[in-house]
């Protein structure tokens, strides 16, 4: 860490130092890291008020603060100089200089309170830093999101003052790694389906049953949130429970790792805990509302999710422009071809269009204002989905190059494959948009009117609206309607947003027409999705068990590698 803060202060890029400022119309002065707004961004905004937009401040001119400038600087001097990331996904670790370098620098405690070691960072910051990491390496980003936006929110926001002032300074200092445990082998992210169990004790405390699945970081963390189903002495059910525990206790076993198709210097572990006792004061929140701690967790994480797939994009794209300028085909240079022209126009409007959602989040958190939640989850539908497109065309864009394990492209595909599954699969997470939309038809409108959207968009909104109306007649229908609803809401805001910043320049301009084609695209597949007939389920199954016809039994039977202690040789 000295060597890079001498060439950090040698480069001139010192943030302490690095400043300039500038003034808004209508007299706003913003103190920037040492950039000003675009030229087409204040063109834009000569054009249109900001009260005509309905918008507090363009994203653009939103500057990192000092110290992000700094973790960012870092960040790009860590990845030209430091960073090996095939030696890590070939090891299945990280470097063992990464936690203590990234906890010297404060990224392991960006959010917490400087009254706790943190960093204390807004939320526009902590967002941009997350973009950084996506942007270098996918198993940073997670570690460092797990340690950011799952791990710490629950004790920042529930634990009690004495477990906060004993825990957050160890975390924001990075001596010890946290993360959350609620995922089980049989409910996934369905917290409400828990079978893991804590049973309250005559004197007070509490021991915990059960096992968790897919927890990242879970075998490497001093500190643990599990959430758990709340039993009293006579197994009646009390709701659920959050608990910071010490994985030093005894009751508790990491282990073993799944080995999973990528992402593989983070560890997925399994998670035992048996008679595992824990003090009452080591609750997080009150007794039996568990599930408000763990969506501290789980919805910040949801737009790390976002950030982190806007990195991912900017990064797969600028490989595949460099390929494009670089690559003669038949009709010449690859990027004067018309159809990658499209292709490439169309992935930046899907990055610019998940980064101005971003960005409206955003802004409303530093300023106090809660989003709805549904945005929480309409921002890691379209941001997961739209990331993994973008980097399966950059991927294909590299044609056999992009196919080479060694080319940036090839792992993020691999790597990334992972955040449409991530704090709840989009299939699962979209039919809940929809249910509870369903629900609350009102809340359609109460979400999506409230960007100043172009006539036409707001008409294609109103129409998709309409679909709250409808009724389905058995439960798989009722999915169904489910799924179509949630899908339009989410580019029902993407639309209407995009709408609203169209006149900043050409590039929004564009992604807001993108937007719109796309929702009038959802709004087609949606009226042949209500009416859709589907064979039976018996049928389906059949159909596809006769599939062992034409492929034979080809499971394989030869014995794995063997990975445990020889039982001659234990204890």
């Amino acid at each position: 860490m000295p060597e890079f803060r001498r060439r950090y202060s040698e480069d001139g890029v010192d943030s302490r130092h690095h400043t300039a400022t500038y003034t808004f119309r209508r007299g706003h002065t913003k103190s920037t890291g040492g950039a000003v707004t675009s030229d087409l961004n204040q063109r834009a905004f000569d054009r249109t008020s900001n009260e005509e937009l309905h918008w507090n401040l363009p994203a653009e001119t939103e500057m990192p603060s000092g110290k992000a400038v700094e973790i960012l600087e870092f960040l790009r001097w860590y990845a030209r100089e430091r960073l090996d990331s095939r030696r890590m996904d070939e090891r299945r670790s990280i470097d063992l200089g990464v936690v203590p370098e990234f906890a010297d620098v404060g990224l392991l405690g960006l959010q917490v309170p400087r009254r706790y070691q943190g960093q204390e960072l807004s939320y526009r910051d902590t967002f941009r830093i997350m973009e950084q990491l996506a942007a270098i390496d996918c198993n940073l980003f997670v570690m460092t999101a797990v340690q950011n936006a799952v791990g710490i929110p629950p004790i920042m926001q529930h634990a009690s003052d004495r477990v906060k002032a004993d825990v957050l300074p160890l975390l924001a200092q990075g001596k010890s790694l946290t993360t959350s445990a609620a995922s089980e082998p049989g409910m996934g992210s369905n917290l409400r389906g828990m079978a893991t169990c804590a049973t309250r004790n005559r004197d007070g405390s509490y021991t915990i049953n059960g096992t968790k699945r897919w927890i990242s970081l879970g075998a490497a963390s001093h500190y643990l949130n599990v959430f758990t189903r709340l039993c009293d002495e006579h197994g009646e059910r009390l709701g659920y429970a959050g608990f910071v525990v010490d994985t030093t206790t005894p009751g508790f076993t990491a282990g073993p790792e799944l080995l999973t198709l990528g992402l593989k210097a983070v560890p997925q572990n399994i998670l035992t805990f048996k008679d595992m006792r824990v003090p009452a004061d080591w609750m997080l929140g009150a007794e039996g509302d568990g599930v408000t701690a763990a969506n501290a967790a789980f919805m910040l994480a949801r737009l790390v999710l976002a950030a982190g797939s806007v990195g991912a994009m900017k990064r797969s794209l600028e490989v595949a422009a460099r390929y494009a300028t670089r690559r003669t085909v038949a009709t010449g240079l690859l990027v004067d071809n018309g159809r990658t022209q499209q292709v490439l126009t169309e992935a930046v409007a899907a990055t610019q269009a998940v980064e101005t959602l971003l960005d409206h989040l955003t802004s409303q958190l530093d300023m106090g204002e809660q989003p709805p939640e549904l945005l929480y989850f309409v921002a890691k539908i379209i941001a997961s989905e739209e990331m993994f497109t973008v980097v399966d065309r950059s991927l294909q864009m590299l044609g056999a190059r992009g196919f080479l394990d060694t080319n940036i492209v090839g792992p993020f595909f691999r790597d990334y494959r992972l955040f449409r599954i991530f704090e709840g699969a989009t299939e699962a997470i979209t039919v809940y948009v929809g249910k509870m939309i369903h629900r609350n038809p009102a809340g359609f409108g109460e979400i999506v009117h409230s960007f100043p959207a172009s006539r036409q968009v707001t008409d294609l909104v109103d129409e998709a609206a309409s679909f709250t109306a409808l009724r389905a007649v058995t439960e798989q229908e009722q999915h169904i309607l489910y799924n179509v609803l949630g899908d339009l809401l989410c580019w029902s805001v993407m639309a209407a947003l995009t709408s609203s910043t169209a006149t900043r320049s050409e590039m929004h301009a564009y992604t807001a027409q993108w937007c719109e084609h796309k929702l009038r695209q959802r709004l087609t597949e949606a009226r042949r999705d209500v009416g859709l007939e589907l064979p039976a389920v018996s049928t389906l199954l059949s159909h596809i068990a006769g599939y062992g016809e034409t492929i034979g039994d080809v499971d394989q039977r030869r014995p794995d590698e063997e990975h445990c202690v020889d039982p001659l040789l234990m204890r």
